[in-house]
């Protein structure tokens, strides 16, 4: 390297470090921005459910197993009557409804709507006031109200049966469908249901038209059209009224009504609740004040 190759080489490191210099001296002298980073509480969108799959997919893992109908045991008698534990609903809580109404036995049903109300059939013959209705807990412990006073609830078929006092905190008051629920269905509301007859078996059926039935809306309960499902399906019979028509939302019971009649051989209807929230509401509040139906929350299923 000739010297003024050299020259020319240490001229140009020396700019290098001139500028160099010169950069970091106006980024030292420039005005310092603070950021800062407070909590913040950021709510994820969640995605909603549809109600419809939700309820259909429940019922298809429930069965999986085929495990059996009975929610008891053969019947011995009421003090002593033991849950069935290879019934297929056995991890539903079904401890609402009853085990049997005297002098009755599984015909009338009886479900639990308020911890001093059950749900019964206003066509039913019961006995003149007070009865008795047992319900049985999860740990097979047997518990005896009478049922002090009943009225019927408008044109209906519901009936509302008022008890001695409050039942036992084992026991399973029953939620019930809002009014609004068939907003929570698409195109498809023929979602399953789990019902129940005179032999306390647990049932499964399709949920099916609105149907105005002697000047009352009620419920066509129709035999499912998947297989599986079909297999715990029985034609309502005489006997059967005022057992539990109910569907599962989050592993609990959601009552619809209890079984008014026949309905050709693979079908019945059943009362309709939902179509009378401020009704029934009204009639439990004329028997006893302080209580009232609890309408499922449905807020995590998506509307249509």
């Amino acid at each position: 390297m000739t010297i003024l190759e050299q020259l020319l080489a240490d001229h140009t490191i020396l700019i290098q470090k001139i500028i160099a210099e010169a950069k970091n001296e106006a980024l030292n002298d420039a005005p310092k921005t603070k950021i800062t980073i407070t909590n913040s509480s950021v709510t994820p969108v969640q995605t909603k459910l549809d109600l419809f799959s939700h309820i259909s997919s429940t019922f298809d893992n429930l069965i999986k197993e085929k495990k059996d109908k009975n929610i008891m045991t053969p019947y011995g008698n009421p003090y002593n009557w033991p849950r069935n534990n290879n019934c297929w609903a056995k991890s539903i809580d079904l401890t609402g409804y009853a085990g049997c109404v005297v002098p009755l036995g599984g015909v009338g049903g009886g479900t639990l709507i308020t911890k001093k109300h059950v749900l019964l059939a206003n066509h039913v013959p019961y006995s003149a006031s007070p009865f008795m209705i047992f319900f049985v807990n999860n740990n097979n412990v047997s518990f005896i109200y009478n049922v002090v006073k009943t009225k019927r609830v408008a044109d209906t078929d519901i009936l509302i049966g008022e008890l001695d006092k409050e039942v036992d905190s084992s026991l399973k008051v029953c939620s019930v469908l809002p009014a609004n629920y068939i907003k929570y269905f698409d195109k498809q509301s023929n979602f399953p249901l789990l019902y129940s007859d005179q032999e306390r078996k647990a049932l499964i059926g399709e949920n099916g038209l609105i149907n105005i039935t002697y000047g009352s809306t009620n419920t066509l309960i129709n035999m499912s059209k998947d297989p599986n499902r079909a297999q715990y399906f029985e034609p309502v019979i005489g006997g059967d009224s005022g057992n539990i028509v109910s569907t599962i939302i989050n592993n609990e019971i959601v009552l619809i009504g209890a079984w008014y009649m026949t309905f050709g051989s693979m079908a019945g209807l059943g009362t309709n609740i939902p179509s009378y929230i401020t009704e029934v509401n009204n009639t439990i509040t004329s028997l006893s004040s302080g209580y009232k139906v609890n309408e499922v929350d449905l807020s995590q299923f998506k509307t249509y």
